[in-house]
């Protein structure tokens, strides 16, 4: 038996869920911003933020090379910047 750590599924669902969240938060970033009503876009703010919360709470958690890490981080940066013109404190 091996020490080699072992990368597989697990790490690959982990990664795509990361994916997934930056996806969701993005597109509830773009939702907020075009929300005529004010409660609607609070709502999705409110969601987009939790969808970047969540990703801070397991991107550290998860194992992933250099260019996952690079496009993951790119995408939180972008989110980030989003939830800033939201009026988010992040």
């Amino acid at each position: 038996m091996s020490d080699a750590p072992q990368t597989g599924k697990a790490d690959a669902a982990e990664i795509e869920f990361l994916r997934a969240e930056l996806l969701t938060g993005l597109t509830l970033t773009k939702i907020a911003r075009e929300a005529k009503y004010e409660d609607k876009r609070e709502r999705n703010r409110l969601n987009a933020r939790k969808a970047y919360d969540s990703i801070l709470r397991f991107m550290p958690k998860t194992d992933m090379g250099n260019e996952e890490l690079n496009d993951i981080t790119s995408r939180l940066e972008q989110l980030r910047s989003e939830l800033r013109l939201l009026g988010e404190q992040v």
